[in-house]
């Protein structure tokens, strides 16, 4: 699994660690583990023995790629179901 940090938001993330860097829900930030599942509008994170329901939209990811890179993400570019957002056009702004 080849995953290019320009390309994250058109990449499989299940399997991908991921920490939880900011939200508007207090109780979500500081949240890490393995993606196990993902719908339209949560992450499923694998966090120990327990699973922990994430919702994209309120919070901002830091994914750890296999080689060891460290990509930051709103999530609120990566609502929608994994294989709609290949079809998605992202307007870079930087």
């Amino acid at each position: 699994m080849n995953i290019e940090p320009m390309s994250i938001i058109n990449a499989e993330l299940i399997g991908l660690h991921t920490h939880v860097v900011a939200s508007s829900d207090p109780g979500q930030v500081c949240n890490e583990g393995k993606i196990i599942d993902e719908t339209r509008e949560m992450f499923y994170i694998k966090q120990d023995s327990r699973v922990i329901k994430v919702p994209k939209s309120i919070a901002v990811f830091d994914f750890t790629l296999p080689d060891g890179t460290i990509v930051r993400v709103n999530g609120k570019i990566l609502r929608g179901r994994p294989e709609e957002r290949l079809k998605k056009s992202l307007r870079r702004r930087w």
